[in-house]
């Protein structure tokens, strides 16, 4: 047989208290072990409930917490607070109910999803739905979470809900993101994924903000695949002279110290600036841009090439 409760290392007596359950709430599972690992937070069922709390001398009143698919519970004494301020473990607390004895299940309905919030938020957006509070959805995020927040909303699928108010972590990706497609939540989580996936990379954001303006795609999926395929861009820093070292190399396999022994023989300002012509690099806000494979073409309209 096994018993779930609470010991203490050498007690010398047991002084219990007589307590009068004034209030039996039952909880979901997953709540219920939520509130028995963090007693000490707020809680709502605690709050709305506190002052169904009688005071006399013969009893402490309390609140028992019920687990709605297990037999344990807590006896909470919140003392006017919205945490359990008092607590006391009880084992198999649903054999000692009466048959008189109410109990409130109005907080079994889904609670509000909790995320782990270590991850680093790529974007945020409001989902509105009628007869429901706003709810504040922040991606990446992961299947269970996502099935949750519909649990939570009592919809099947998120394009019953209106997406508002869709803020970007980077403003400027933001905005250089232009979709006529209307896309799902489930586009913008892919994104959001992706988009994680280039974070701590050193400047891939400005390079993916220059694709962007230089590509001008027209669907947040197009965006998402240019996110995905950002090794065929190359986002030059270094201008002309740099540009015509790296593109010497890389056209004759000449390392640094041959690339070293051609300076005073070799106008690398000029080759540079002959090979972005050569190879279609586009000027964005953001920086000149090289498009691998294909070359962006010569004539763009509404970009400007090298000169």
């Amino acid at each position: 047989m096994i018993i779930r409760a609470e010991l203490k290392c050498k007690q010398t007596g047991c002084e219990a208290d007589p307590c009068a359950v004034d209030k039996v709430i039952e909880l979901p599972s997953p709540r219920f072990r939520l509130f028995s690992r963090a007693l000490l937070a707020d809680y709502d069922f605690i709050a709305e409930n506190k002052n169904a709390i009688r005071h006399d001398e013969d009893a402490r009143h309390c609140l028992l917490i019920l687990d709605a698919e297990g037999k344990d519970g807590f006896l909470v004494d919140p003392q006017g607070y919205n945490y359990a301020r008092y607590s006391a473990f009880v084992p198999n607390a649903r054999s000692l109910l009466t048959p008189d004895m109410g109990i409130d299940r109005s907080y079994l309905s889904p609670a509000e999803p909790w995320r782990d919030e270590s991850r680093d938020e790529m974007l945020r957006m409001t989902l509105r739905v009628d007869g429901k509070p706003d709810y504040t959805l922040v991606l990446p995020a992961d299947e269970d979470y996502l099935d949750a927040v519909k649990n939570y909303l009592d919809i099947d699928v998120f394009a019953d809900a209106l997406l508002c108010d869709i803020r970007f972590k980077v403003p400027y990706i933001g905005e250089l993101i232009c979709d006529t497609d209307c896309p799902a939540v489930e586009d913008y989580n892919d994104f959001a994924e992706a988009l994680e996936g280039i974070w701590q990379k050193d400047g891939m954001l400005l390079t993916y903000a220059a694709v962007l303006e230089a590509e001008r795609p027209d669907t947040l999926r197009g965006a998402c695949e240019l996110l995905r395929n950002l090794d065929n861009y190359q986002r030059i820093t270094e201008g002309a002279y740099g540009y015509g070292q790296q593109r010497l190399q890389e056209t004759l396999g000449l390392d640094d110290e041959a690339i070293y022994e051609l300076e005073g023989y070799m106008d690398f300002e000029k080759h540079g600036q002959d090979c972005m012509e050569n190879d279609c690099v586009t000027k964005t806000e953001f920086g000149l841009l090289r498009r691998l494979d294909p070359p962006f073409p010569e004539q763009r309209q509404g970009q400007q090439m090298f000169r």
